[in-house]
């Protein structure tokens, strides 16, 4: 997916009027894998959500394959991001009750795919992953690496243009954080677009290019 943002900025308002995000421009072209680096608290989630239709800037330009966000629904936000966006989160955000391989499909059942072929193709994603022999684990019966790969495969569960992930590796050990590099690089080079927050230099290196942050700016 395309991405051109001018003049992006955030004001969460609290008693202060905290700015977020301060006059941001940034492009991003189709096929590439960005790494965003910068301090706790100069801006980096908050830019990631907004590339995620999940907050909106309070002034500035976001244009998304050519399309202006500022001009659609709720509605088109929520299938945009359904049908063309992965997320990956830090955190996993894997539902404990659920086996690993109802994970995968989850996003599935609120998506276009026939009901018949929601399992074959969580199947499918779990292979893609190194993951097939965990299908009817829980969450809970795996390590941490194994937890954010099923994240991984959930992302994919829709065939996303773009995979934001935030901190992908910041709970894992150095040997599962290269993995889930790897990992981001295979999809990258399969034509999906990453942008991925991380305050791991090495993880960084691993991306195309890297933009940095401070203060709510790109320096």
């Amino acid at each position: 997916m395309v991405i051109h943002c001018e003049h992006l900025v955030k004001i969460y308002q609290t008693a202060d009027a905290f700015r977020a995000l301060n006059d941001v421009s940034l492009d991003i072209a189709p096929g590439d894998f960005a790494a965003v680096m910068g301090p706790s608290g100069c801006g980096k989630s908050t830019l990631l959500n907004i590339l995620g239709l999940l907050d909106e800037p309070t002034s500035g330009v976001y244009r998304l394959n050519d399309i202006s966000t500022a001009d659609m629904s709720d509605r088109v936000r929520s299938r945009t991001r359904r049908d063309h966006i992965g997320f990956i989160f830090q955190s996993f955000n894997l539902l404990p009750k659920l086996s690993v391989l109802q994970n995968i499909a989850l996003p599935m059942r609120y998506g276009n795919l026939p009901r018949k072929d929601i399992l074959p193709r969580a199947y499918e994603l779990l292979q893609r992953v190194g993951l097939a022999d965990k299908a009817d684990r829980t969450p809970q019966e795996l390590s941490g690496g194994q937890c954010q790969r099923v994240a991984c495969a959930r992302a994919l569960a829709n065939r996303p243009e773009l995979i934001l992930a935030d901190e992908p590796t910041g709970n894992l050990d150095s040997k599962a954080g290269e993995d889930i590099l790897s990992l981001l690089r295979d999809l990258n080079r399969s034509g999906i677009t990453i942008v991925m927050v991380t305050h791991d230099d090495k993880i960084a290196h691993g991306a195309k290019h890297i933009i940095r942050m401070k203060d709510g700016e790109i320096v």
